[in-house]
């Protein structure tokens, strides 16, 4: 079940892509892969300690 809500997320965002782009041929679009993979990855670091800092405040308030 989980890996079929994990394909769909992926298809969703490749019909994103292409939508954006016009084509579903990334391999060639002129885009850097790693630097754009790297500023995701950063982007995904900070909302991920953000939410967890979230939950953390959350449960603190609520244990008081």
């Amino acid at each position: 079940m989980m890996n079929k809500k994990i394909l769909k997320l992926i298809e969703q965002r490749l019909l994103i892509g292409e939508k954006k782009y016009g084509h579903q041929n990334v391999i060639n679009d002129g885009r850097d892969f790693l630097k754009e993979s790297l500023e995701e990855a950063l982007d995904c670091c900070v909302y991920l300690a953000a939410r967890l800092l979230e939950l953390d405040e959350k449960e603190k308030t609520t244990d008081s």
